[in-house]
């Protein structure tokens, strides 16, 4: 799935968001429209990975789905190996339980977990 892009709003934040559900990927997405947020929205990690590699984005927070097809842990990482996304805020929203989740991850600055249940799409909206 290709990108959409919104004209930057209010807060002037470009948001990357990979989430392969497409009603949570919608929300999301509508979510930061509403607060003025400039989106960059991908189905899966895979082609985020390839327009990122391409094209190299502005990118202020970013928005994954940890399981995304067997990609989403990877592309933290992935945006981590480039200079102009070392501040980048990364948030790995995912189904996965604290204790499933692979805490090293979070050792990497500006890098944060949630785990997905009612409610929580705005905490994901406040923290970018």
């Amino acid at each position: 799935m290709a990108e959409k892009i919104e004209e930057r709003g209010k807060n002037g934040k470009k948001v990357l968001i990979v989430e392969d559900d497409d009603t949570l990927r919608k929300l999301l997405v509508i979510e930061c429209k509403q607060r003025g947020h400039e989106v960059l929205e991908f189905l899966d990690a895979a082609e985020a990975m390839r327009i990122i590699e391409r094209d190299k984005p502005q990118i202020d927070a970013a928005i994954i789905d940890l399981m995304n097809m067997g990609y989403g842990g990877n592309l933290g990482d992935f945006l981590r190996k480039f200079a102009q996304y070392k501040s980048t805020k990364v948030i790995f929203y995912t189904a996965l339980s604290d204790r499933q989740f692979n805490k090293r991850i979070l050792k990497q600055p500006n890098t944060f977990y949630i785990q997905k249940e009612p409610g929580s799409i705005k905490t994901v909206m406040d923290m970018i």
